[in-house]
């Protein structure tokens, strides 16, 4: 059974105590968890794909946004809007909505994080190597990006992993170096 499939029967298999699944898919930069996301949203029809990237401020995720924003809006039943950042033109990128039903999916680094983790239907984990995941940051965010992968990004991932302790609260832990 592929990877992909393993985590769809996941997903497909929680018994979650609302009309929607809230699922949680974290690893650290390059590690393959948007792909895997979007070929979750790409399988089935009724996935809503919320990322963490778009909690950004321009100076950090805001991750107490995401949760009073999001989460708590869709535990209550009620449809969840919020600002979403564009990192290309560094400024909000408009409003996104979305509904309590279906799939919920929350991907990033912190998807899995200690202010969500208890809410989550299904945490899933995707791990891969620092060297396959800078390169593959480099090769989304371009050579100049180096530094800021090697000296901002991956430092602080380490330390937020360090810290909260995600991969243990994962119900699946993926290989980001194969693909789905």
């Amino acid at each position: 059974m592929s990877q992909l499939a393993t985590a769809l029967d996941l997903v497909r298999s929680a018994a979650p105590p609302r009309d929607f699944t809230l699922v949680g898919i974290g690893g650290r930069g390059g590690s393959g968890k948007s792909t895997l996301a979007h070929r979750i949203a790409a399988s089935r029809a009724d996935v809503q794909v919320v990322g963490t990237d778009s909690f950004w401020n321009g100076t950090n995720f805001d991750l107490p946004r995401l949760r009073t924003e999001v989460v708590d809006v869709l535990l209550r039943g009620a449809p969840a809007t919020y600002e979403a950042w564009d990192w290309a033109t560094r400024s909000a990128a408009g409003l996104v909505e979305v509904f309590p039903r279906g799939v919920v999916l929350i991907e990033g680094v912190c998807a899995l994080h200690e202010m969500f983790r208890h809410d989550l239907d299904v945490r899933i984990w995707v791990d891969a190597p620092y060297d396959l995941r800078l390169a593959r940051g480099v090769e989304r965010d371009g050579e100049a990006a180096r530094a800021t992968w090697t000296e901002v990004w991956m430092p602080s991932e380490d330390a937020y992993v360090a810290r909260d302790n995600p991969v243990p609260s994962a119900h699946l832990v993926i290989d980001g170096t194969t693909t789905y």
